[in-house]
């Protein structure tokens, strides 16, 4: 949600706005050009602002067209009651009232994969593996959610938290079909709960097979 229009003196100028609202979730969201990037009237309670990345509010160009409401200007401004909204894993630069998971600009905190290593890449059941993921703003707490395709399969599945740090040890179970398991996507976020950003587009094929003996 960008430069959501000209800002006239008085009018509140917002990408997202909760006036008079309760009870919603605002997730998922990119909201940047505006003079207020998330705006909370005082009467907004009970309203979830989750996993949004609100930054560049406001923008040179509103600030100029509209100097008078420049300093009121945040990428999140809470006007309601401290805890009576709650906000988690949001990433913005400019805030009142809205406590962010960092103040740093997007870029320098989002978790993006950009690899996938298996070693060994071809392993028996029962045996073990290690993964190690290579990206960006990765560390030992990311937890990283998995794209794959299954021998024999014709689509993909999805499991969430399969790892946790960038590198760790897994156990091939007894009952794991033999065959080429391939990754198509990861998605790295440091939220267990939070399952909404894209799927990086990496690509890793792990062999199983079984015991000549």
């Amino acid at each position: 949600m960008s430069a959501n229009g000209y800002v006239r003196p008085g009018d509140p100028n917002f990408g997202i706005g909760l006036l008079a609202a309760a009870d919603n979730l605002i997730e998922g969201n990119f909201v940047t050009g505006n003079v207020t990037g998330i705006r909370l009237a005082p009467v907004a309670i009970g309203n979830l602002i989750r996993g949004n990345v609100v930054l560049g509010n406001p923008p040179v160009l509103v600030s100029n067209n509209a100097p008078e409401n420049a300093p009121l200007g945040f990428d999140i401004l809470n006007m309601s009651e401290t805890g009576a909204n709650t906000f988690e894993n949001n990433h913005c630069v400019t805030s009142m009232n809205a406590p962010c998971a960092t103040l740093r600009p997007a870029p320098d905190v989002i978790p993006i994969v950009t690899g996938l290593i298996f070693d060994p890449v071809r392993v028996r059941v029962g045996g073990s593996l290690s993964a190690t993921f290579s990206g960006s703003n990765l560390n030992a707490t990311t937890y990283f959610d998995i794209r794959f395709r299954a021998p024999g399969a014709t689509s993909d599945d999805v499991t969430f938290n399969w790892q946790q740090g960038t590198s760790a040890s897994h156990s091939v179970a007894s009952n794991t079909a033999v065959g080429d398991w391939t990754i198509t996507g990861a998605r790295a976020h440091q939220d267990v709960n939070d399952h909404s950003g894209p799927f990086e587009s990496v690509r890793a094929t792990l062999t199983v097979f079984t015991s000549a003996f």
